[in-house]
């Protein structure tokens, strides 16, 4: 008897467990089960869109050859609209910003430029088009807001590149001495190449001379 009345506390125990906690087992029970196969989907979705971008991509590579304006400008919106999270959408954007160079469309390259630096979180896609986006404000007179694009965080390895292209600025606004402090900077940083090296070294030389004679002019 006293193991049949064990036996029913333990049953009615369990209903009570049940009863108080059951909802919550279910719903936790639930909620797992849907994040898996949301997991699952979105895994799926990524892989589809990529794969679409790609088909995209490739067809502008042909326009681009083709320089067929029309193509590539109706596949370019497409990707920027369906397809910002993938990688090809910032690979075409500095296509088209370059095309656009060619093109003497500067304000296309510009836009296609500066929808790379507000759209995507690769790095190395990401300082690509900012410096190119910098050299051509620097060509168009647009000094301050070039130095503005110049306040960068993390450069990575293009802290030369930049400290580079601030003298560049600098210079153009006639503040010698500031630029050669830019590619002094320049010249004590990795990321030049031999030959950006020989160019630095250069203007460092230039306004180098430049400070002095100022100095000597002030005296």
């Amino acid at each position: 008897m006293a193991d049949h009345l064990t036996e029913e506390q333990q049953v009615e125990a369990i209903k009570r467990w049940w009863k108080e906690n059951g909802v919550a087992v279910i719903a936790g029970l639930v909620l797992g089960s849907l994040a898996l196969f949301g997991w699952r989907g979105w895994g799926e979705y990524k892989d589809t869109q990529a794969a679409e971008a790609f088909v995209l991509y490739s067809d502008f590579q042909k326009s681009l050859a083709a320089n067929d304006v029309d193509s590539m400008t109706t596949l370019k919106s497409q990707l920027f609209t369906d397809y910002t999270a993938t990688p090809y959408a910032p690979l075409v954007a500095l296509a088209a910003a370059k095309k656009a160079v060619e093109n003497n469309d500067m304000k296309s390259a510009k836009d296609s430029l500066q929808w790379v630096l507000d759209n995507t979180r690769q790095n190395q896609i990401q300082h690509t088009a900012r410096v190119r986006l910098i050299s051509l404000m620097v060509n168009d007179a647009e000094y301050d807001a070039a130095l503005t694009l110049l306040t960068v965080k993390n450069t990575g390895g293009y802290t030369a590149v930049y400290e580079e292209l601030r003298g560049d600025v600098l210079l153009a606004k006639g503040d010698v001495t500031a630029a050669h402090a830019a590619y002094d900077k320049a010249l004590q940083s990795d990321g030049l190449s031999p030959e950006g090296r020989d160019s630095v070294n250069v203007k460092y030389a230039d306004t180098q001379s430049a400070v002095i004679e100022k100095s000597e002019t002030a005296k």
